[in-house]
This record gives structure tokens, sequence and C-alpha cells, in this order.
């Protein structure tokens, strides 16, 4: 019996490169039986090549929302809190192993406790807590740096662009909704092509845009002055009447982040 799992080949589960993808192939694998030291997790990212594994067994998995969410409840009960942020925030990385190493640390999780996320000495918890790191660190400057210009009149319309390098959007989203509240606003990311979106009076939620939508964007980001009434059209078009307001000081703020901060750019002649 030892020699046969000893043979047994790597299975590889491949799976969107979203939350819920990610989340169902964890739930695929763990229901499996197949065993963990047996088991990858791929995510298909968009414009990368798929590089193949000779004789392993690949699964292509269908992104089950309910599955997702039975994961992440799991994680909480039978875990920790601590352990589902740590899992919330490495799922926002960009790193290209996040999903095989928030699936090691959910198996460990389950099989010791809420001690997991004290278990430096397993490399697997010790790299995702160095990633959930980055994550809310990246999220904490953003907080801090984040800028707003008017790009709209009537109505008063408030947009900030960033491009972090995680998709740290939803860590944000509720300062700025509590602090603007009254304002129209979207905070654009470009380098993931979503905005959150904050209307008065409303919750605030986040969309992706579409391949046409960013293009169109990038265009009136390049000459605002030119096309206010744009704008307007623009906003309509995807459903948002907001405005966004906020002009944080930060004196050390990374060369990275200062290109979308007005205190950074040229003066317009």
């Amino acid at each position: 019996m030892r020699q046969e799992e000893e043979n047994r080949p790597l299975r590889i589960y491949q799976c969107e490169d979203t939350q819920d993808g990610i989340l169902t192939a964890v739930y695929e694998a763990g229901i499996s039986g197949y065993g963990h030291k047996y088991i990858r997790i791929a995510p298909i990212r968009e414009g990368e090549t798929e590089s193949f594994v000779l004789f392993a067994e690949y699964i292509t998995v269908v992104t089950d929302p309910e599955h997702a969410r039975i994961v992440l409840d799991k994680v909480q009960s039978g875990i920790s809190r601590n352990a589902y942020e740590y899992v919330m925030y490495a799922l926002a990385s960009n790193d290209p192993e996040k999903a095989n190493l928030v699936y090691q640390f959910v198996t460990y999780g389950f099989t010791i406790g809420r001690r997991v996320t004290d278990a430096m000495q397993i490399p697997c918890v010790k790299a995702i807590f160095a990633l959930q790191r980055r994550v809310r660190n990246e999220a904490a400057w953003f907080r801090e740096i984040l800028r707003f210009q008017e790009v709209s009149v009537e109505p008063s319309v408030l947009l900030a662009v960033i491009e972090p390098d995680h998709r740290i959007l939803t860590m944000i989203a509720s300062h700025f909704a509590d602090r603007l509240n009254p304002e129209r606003f979207m905070i654009y990311d470009k380098g993931h092509c979503e905005v959150m979106i904050h209307v008065p009076e409303q919750p605030w939620y986040i969309r992706a845009l579409t391949v046409q939508e960013c293009e169109q964007l990038d265009v009136l980001l390049e000459q605002k002055e030119e096309y206010v009434i744009l704008w307007k059209t623009f906003f309509d078009s995807i459903c948002i009447h907001e405005r966004r307001n906020d002009s944080l000081q930060t004196n050390m703020a990374p060369k990275k982040y200062r290109t979308h901060m007005t205190e950074f750019q040229p003066e317009q002649q």
C-alpha cells in the first residue's frame, strides 16, 4: 500500500485565478482524499503560458462560490479568525504561489487548529505570514498616500488612480467611504482593471471593468481637462454617480506610488 502511494502521480487542480476559483480548488482537493503532498493548485493566469508537468494528472476546476464560502466558513470556525484573515490577505496578493500556500496553510490549520498562525517553523506558515504582511503594508500605504482629483463638476465626481502590486481595493474602500461619505467618487485600480465605486447614501461596491472600459478610462486620464463632459458620460455608462475627495499629506511616499499623486505631477504650462 505504501509503495503504491509512493508511485502516485502528482495531481494538479487548474482553476480560475480568482478568490472563489482558488478556494473551490482548495475544497475539491481537500475532499478528494488523494493525499496532500501529491496535490498542487495551479491558477490559470491571463497572458501566461501554461507549463505542463510530465505524468501529472490534471483536474479542471469549475468555480463554485458556495464551495468557496464553505472553505472560508470552515477556516473561521475550525481554525481561527486570525487564520481567516491570513487566507484573505494572501488571496489578494500577486504571488504566483499563493494558491499552494493557502492550500498547505489550511491543511495544517485543520490539523493543529488555531496554533497554526504561530507555527513559524512550518515553511508554508512562515511564507503566508510574510505574504499577508506585504499585502497589509501596501494597503496601509495607500490609505495614507491616495489622492483624489475632481474630474467632473456637474455632477461633481472625484477620481483616484492606483497601481498596486496586490488587489487591495477591498482593504481601503471602507476607509474612504467613511471619510468621503457625502461625495461621489471612484478609485481606479489601473493594473487590475477594476474600480471601487461610491455613491452617497448607497453601499460602495467593486466592479471589474471590461478591456474597452479600461481603454476608454485611460484615454480620459491622459486628457482630463479636455474631456470633462465625457467623464460624466463614462461614469454614467458604468452605472456611476460618484465623487471623490481626499488629500492626505505624506512626506515618505515611495517613488513607485507617486505616479498618480497630484503633488508629484508636472505643472501644466
